[in-house]
């Protein structure tokens, strides 16, 4: 019985030991660019794919002057983005935007977006739009 409050000691240190083991850090707090808070743990990717972001940086890059795009929205499974055209251009918008599609290689095609449609805006009318599909090979 002498021994009993050494005993009682020792089991006391080992479930504090295992107690603080099964502790685990709490995860962090991302936002997306949509403003969504997710939360990411140590196993998680920090930089996942962000699909409205990379066809921003897409068509940003590629718009010539005076010509501005709105913010891409998902629906039926497809991406959307209205690009509107000076009214003093000239040409036809739907093949100006069908030149603006990406190409295979361009990275709005990681992961699961397969379609992206491009739909001109021009003399304050829609214009037929353009779907950008992603090419799937089989060899």
């Amino acid at each position: 019985m002498r021994n009993l409050p050494a005993i009682l000691l020792a089991l006391l240190v080992l479930a504090a030991g295992h107690a603080s083991a099964q502790i685990r850090e709490k995860p962090a707090a991302s936002q997306t660019s949509d403003g969504e808070t997710t939360i990411l743990d140590n196993e998680t990717d920090h930089n996942p794919f962000d699909a409205r972001k990379e066809i921003r940086e897409y068509f940003r890059k590629r718009l010539p002057v005076s010509w501005w795009f709105t913010d891409p929205w998902f629906e039926n499974s497809a991406f959307t983005v209205t690009v509107h055209i000076p009214d003093n251009w000239r040409g036809n918008p739907t093949s100006a935007v069908m030149q603006l599609c990406p190409d295979r290689q361009s990275a709005v095609w990681q992961e699961s977006i397969d379609r992206v449609h491009v739909q001109a805006f021009y003399r304050n009318r829609p214009w037929p739009g353009v779907e950008c599909r992603r090419e799937h090979f089989l060899f």
